[in-house]
């Protein structure tokens, strides 16, 4: 039975589904602390519901699995004064999984979500168990094809445009970027529509900041490579944990070709599905949840033979 609630993470109030075992609710401050948690984090335009079709795969293997809203999206509201730096976003995730009463979790993230798990995984890599990252570039963006990242970057256009009009620019974002649309479904991008038309503020800064760090960085990358000067100090990770990449193969717009540049930078292997676009967890999200499951195995409650709740 899934369970709803806010859970603090820095000031940010994040709104979290949870699903699977262990007595998890919001008020559970005694709760007993594990390291069987999965943490689900969604990209643009969706919340943590886009999840609704993987956590169950993931419960019944035996994980507490928690699906958050993330910061200016769904039901998360942004405090105001909020910072979208990778550093302040990563201690964000990391208070999350704190007060989620967990000892260390599995990191999943997908399109925006997987930066934000990726820079948690640095900052805080004792907390991390295992890191998955799904249609989610890291150190270079497709402009070609995600055009809609510069147009995002306009001033005052972007929050206008989606006051007015947040269901239309929601259903055409998802139809532009999937190869199989119907699995979207229309209450789902009601609800979607519905959080990103709110406070367009409150997520606009994914693309105004973390974008441009992102187009600095390669930028400064492609200048050292080309002068011969100085040496590209970024280097596979040496984390010491897991690390696995998910990608849709037909992806629109952050091609596959994009995936084998974040493995690389993770010291990953990667994981491609074929005929899928760029929404994997909702397209084929028992594909997803197999190759999240092939990397970190079953929970100690499955392995135990527990019965999931």
């Amino acid at each position: 039975m899934w369970r709803e609630g806010y859970v603090l993470g820095g000031d940010t109030r994040f709104f979290v589904r949870v699903l699977g075992t262990a007595g998890w609710a919001p008020d559970e401050a005694t709760a007993d602390r594990d390291d069987e948690l999965i943490v689900l984090l969604h990209g643009w335009p969706e919340d943590g519901s886009s999840w609704r079709h993987v956590a169950p795969v993931l419960a019944a293997a035996g994980y507490r699995v928690a699906c958050p809203d993330l910061k200016g999206l769904g039901r998360t509201a942004a405090p105001k004064g909020t910072r979208y730096d990778h550093e302040s976003l990563a201690d964000e995730v990391s208070r999350l999984i704190r007060n989620l009463h967990a000892k260390k979790a599995v990191l999943v993230g997908h399109d925006w979500g997987g930066p934000l798990a990726v820079a948690t995984a640095f900052r805080h890599p004792g907390l991390v168990r295992a890191l998955v990252v799904a249609s989610a570039p890291l150190r270079r963006i497709d402009l070609r094809r995600a055009w809609h990242i510069p147009l995002f970057n306009i001033p005052v256009l972007p929050e206008v445009a989606f006051k007015l009009a947040p269901r239309q620019l929601v259903a055409a974002g998802i139809r532009r970027a999937s190869t199989r649309p119907e699995a979207i479904d229309d209450e789902a991008i009601d609800g979607y529509a519905a959080g990103v038309g709110e406070h367009p503020r409150g997520w606009l800064p994914y693309y105004r900041e973390l974008s441009r760090r992102t187009v600095v960085e390669a930028t400064v990358r492609t200048m050292r490579r080309r002068t011969g000067l100085l040496r590209d100090p970024q280097r596979p990770n040496r984390l010491r944990m897991p690390a696995r990449v998910i990608w849709g193969e037909d992806d629109p717009v952050t091609p596959f070709s994009l995936a084998g540049d974040v493995a690389r930078y993770l010291d990953a292997d990667v994981v491609g599905l074929p005929g899928i676009g760029h929404f994997v967890h909702e397209e084929d999200p028992l594909a997803t949840a197999q190759a999240i499951l092939d990397l970190i195995g079953p929970g100690a409650y499955a392995r135990k033979g527990g019965v999931q709740r």
